[in-house]
């Protein structure tokens, strides 16, 4: 699992989901509550599926160490 770049929208580091796997966003989706979700505009354009950075890295080390302590047991 590879940990993406965030896009910076007014000072503030943003993540749309759509630039996640189909997997990934559903595990993240069914994790946040639904109003964390927020619409922003960029580039004239509006991103109706992004979260704050430090949201999508808190979920990245808890869902990446708990993958890699999973595994980490099965190699035995």
């Amino acid at each position: 699992m590879n940990k993406i770049i965030p896009l910076e929208v007014k000072g503030q580091k943003i993540v749309q989901l759509s630039q996640l796997s189909i997997d990934e966003s559903n595990d993240i989706r069914s994790w946040l509550p639904q109003n964390s979700i927020q619409k922003v505009e960029f580039q004239g354009m509006e991103l109706n599926d992004c979260i704050a950075y430090e949201t999508y890295e808190c979920w990245f080390r808890t869902n990446h160490s708990l993958n890699f302590r999973f595994s980490s047991m099965l190699d035995f």
